[in-house]
């Protein structure tokens, strides 16, 4: 893909107001002398010396043990570069070359200079990348781009901004392009206010429809991007999750303009309770995150950081990729004992799409309007799926549901989907 006249030199046009305004931080601007030769007196560190921890031992699943010795542990409850470490950002920025191939990523051992080279950080998951990423970009009345069907957490960050989004069709092979190009090559701002310049998607795994946009659409989507000069959040929580290797080329591996912010998370692989995630995009635009990330947290989190360090030192890069593909293969087995329960129960009742990656079935409920009175019984016969219409910005009422077989036992999914083909037969015969 051509790169010329494309490469985005300057992202200040795309920040909002509030994001010009910020700057950096200047007690943080303190931290450079830390671990120097130094007398280092300006930081409101607490002594770790007070600290009741003193070093812990993991056990992994083979049976194997990693330590964090006392030193090790210092650091991992004291304070730390919002950015996360330079060892694990070096560490990530590895295995984003590894994945992708980042066009904006410097040659092994250069380091990014021009704004639009890539850099990553570490984030409070893909919410925290993605929910900054918005706030810095949109104003009040601005829209968002999204997919009919989407993850409801990023609707309930534009909504208290005044934002309203703006819904792209999509299908068992992810957003459709034409739809895209529609929207935007109609657009009327006299109408609709300005035109959207941020595009949301879960690319892989959708959220909640578990299907994967092809490379194809991929490229189309950043074609558009191109043309309409759009920034790009890639979601993609569930990009080791796919059922099949090779792995889909992502939208990064695309991004020769330095338009892409690809939003990952060890919350899927190693913990969803460290909430450690981290983010990969253009330098200057990350900068400006991490003013708004140390004006508002102040430090990633380093306890969680060390814990994930020891585990993926111990992996390597191989070992990781490796251990994707087994998790990949987990939730594929989940999919189809699914696919086989809801088959046996649901058959003319419901319809679904075979899920291509991730833990969801998004199923139709056939001749309902509304999914929401029938989950209600269903949580009253003992078992929950979630309404369709969450996901449906467009839509008041949805006849869909979302079904996780993440942690749901063969019986338990043969109950659930039982009770609900009770539930729908007993609705067709009144």
């Amino acid at each position: 893909m051509s790169s010329a006249n494309h490469r985005i030199n300057n992202y200040e046009k795309y920040f909002n107001k509030s994001a010009r305004r910020r700057k950096p931080t200047i007690l943080r601007g303190f931290q450079k002398y830390l671990g120097t030769d130094m007398l280092y007196m300006a930081g409101g560190h607490p002594n770790t010396e007070t600290f009741p921890i003193t070093t812990a031992q993991l056990r992994l699943r083979d049976g194997r043990t990693l330590d964090i010795d006392e030193d090790e542990m210092k650091v991992a409850l004291q304070y730390g570069d919002s950015r996360g470490s330079l060892k694990m950002r070096e560490w990530l920025t590895e295995l984003q070359r590894r994945f992708h191939d980042p066009p904006t990523l410097p040659p092994l051992g250069v380091s990014p200079s021009a704004n639009s080279d890539m850099i990553t950080i570490l984030t409070n998951g893909c919410t925290e990348a993605l929910s900054k990423v918005i706030g810095l970009v949109l104003e009040e009345g601005d829209s968002l781009l999204v997919e009919e069907s989407t993850y409801p957490s990023v609707l309930n960050v534009i909504e208290p901004m005044g934002c309203k989004p703006v819904t792209i069709k999509n299908d068992a092979d992810g957003l459709i392009p034409s739809d895209l190009s529609n929207i935007l090559s109609s657009w009327n701002e006299a109408v609709s206010g300005r035109r959207p310049k941020l595009l949301y998607c879960v690319p892989i795994g959708g959220n909640p429809t578990g299907a994967n946009l092809t490379y194809e659409r991929k490229k189309e989507v950043y074609g558009l991007a191109r043309k309409f000069d759009l920034l790009i959040i890639e979601d993609d929580p569930y990009y080791l999750l796919q059922f099949t290797r090779p792995l889909i080329p992502s939208l990064l591996s695309l991004d020769v303009d330095g338009r892409v912010f690809r939003c990952d998370t060890f919350s899927k692989l190693m913990s969803a309770g460290a909430r450690f995630g981290y983010l990969s995009g253009p330098k200057q635009f990350l900068e400006k995150f991490i003013e708004w990330k140390d004006a508002e947290i102040g430090s990633s989190n380093i306890l969680a950081e060390t814990m994930i360090w020891k585990v993926l030192q111990n992996m390597g890069h191989d070992g990781y990729m490796e251990h994707g593909c087994r998790v990949a293969n987990f939730y594929r087995q989940r999919s189809q004992r699914a696919l086989r329960t809801a088959d046996k129960h649901l058959k003319g009742l419901a319809e679904w799409s075979v899920p291509m990656a991730g833990m969801f079935l998004w199923m139709k409920l056939l001749d309902v309007e509304d999914s929401r009175p029938i989950c209600q019984k269903l949580i009253q016969k003992g078992a929950v799926v979630v309404q369709g219409h969450i996901f449906c910005p467009a839509s008041v009422k949805s006849p869909y549901i979302r079904v996780s077989y993440s942690y749901s036992s063969e019986a338990d999914l043969d109950q659930g989907f039982s009770w609900l083909a009770e539930i729908l037969r007993e609705r067709q015969e009144q």
